[in-house]
């Protein structure tokens, strides 16, 4: 199933590179399943002698079978679900701004809508009062990027982030599909906060580049600067699964950048809770539902404590020794 899932990827994103982003894996990685699922079948799914990437005739026929397939099998689930238990009770959730206000309220109304009887709070703070609420455990989870291996708190990968241009359909660069850094030298921009982590990688990125954007405004909330975006002659670094619907909308256009830029997020909780043993049915169940549709696909997940090292250098560790955001 899981190269079914991507497979499908590829197919909507017409990308390696973008369904790698929306997978949490490694281009490359996306690459070579694809290849071997091409050897299995003995024959070519995808042309890649073109720009984006087009379907073959088997490729398409295959398409409609994968999506039929796997959507069956995500209906055939969640009747398990509700057969093998009631899933009742209450999940707090604290999460940075910059997390996407609007993805999580569309996740947590699914979630809701298939278990009725679980209440789930989703709250937004500043990183450092996520990270606090996770510690004294006022919250059951918390989100935050750039997660590390901190003592106090337990840490799971959710997803790599990969960072585009977004822009309003108006916008000089709105008919590009992809764009170097450079071409965002001395174009307006709103950004995220200076003293989030985010800001700080992007600060970073621009001088490696040499690259020196007019930073008009800074928020620290996603979907403030969509609206920023909107409504002025602006563009700005979003990661790209939070602009999805904006896009499909028509509303806002997001441009693939080279060289790419990738932000981590992570599920915080507190040290004391196992990741298999939380006591608490319902925050267990919207745990694997979040990871699920807003995080890696199932059985590509790496919890940090169990040896994912390399994804924890990849990531910046925040100068002020606090959760990032």
């Amino acid at each position: 199933m899981q190269a079914l899932r991507i497979f499908r990827e590829v197919a909507r994103y017409h990308s390696f590179s973008r369904a790698a982003a929306t997978l949490g894996m490694t281009q490359s990685a996306v690459s070579q399943r694809i290849v071997q699922l091409e050897k299995r079948l003995g024959i070519t799914l995808i042309d890649r002698s073109v720009r984006p990437l087009e379907l073959t005739e088997a490729g398409r026929i295959y398409q409609e079978g994968c999506c039929d397939i796997l959507n069956r099998q995500d209906a055939l689930e969640r009747r398990i679900v509700r057969l093998q238990s009631k899933v009742a009770g209450e999940v707090r959730v604290d999460a940075i701004y910059s997390a996407g206000i609007d993805l999580l309220n569309r996740i947590r109304a699914e979630f809701c809508q298939q278990f009725p009887s679980v209440r789930v709070r989703v709250e937004y703070k500043r990183p450092n009062e996520v990270h606090d609420a996770v510690r004294a455990g006022t919250c059951d989870l918390g989100i935050v990027s750039f997660p590390q291996r901190w003592r106090d708190v337990s840490t799971t990968a959710l997803r790599d982030e990969e960072m585009v241009v977004v822009c309003e359909p108006e916008h000089p660069l709105a008919n590009e599909v992809s764009i170097p850094v450079t071409a965002l030298h001395d174009v307006h921009m709103v950004a995220f906060d200076a003293d989030l982590p985010i800001a700080r990688k992007m600060r970073q990125y621009f001088r490696d580049h040499r690259v020196r954007p007019v930073i008009v405004n800074e928020f620290d909330n996603v979907d403030t600067m969509k609206t920023a975006v909107s409504l002025a002659h602006q563009v700005a670094l979003l990661p790209d699964r939070t602009v999805r619907h904006e896009v499909e909308m028509g509303t806002l256009r997001a441009l693939a950048l080279t060289p790419p830029l990738v932000r981590p997020l992570g599920i915080i909780r507190p040290k004391r809770v196992a990741l298999d043993g939380l006591g608490n049915t319902a925050v267990r169940t919207f745990l694997d539902f979040l990871q699920q549709h807003a995080g890696v696909e199932e059985g590509i997940k790496v919890p940090l404590e169990h040896g994912a090292a390399d994804h924890a250098k990849r990531v910046e560790a925040p100068t002020t020794g606090k959760v990032g955001a």
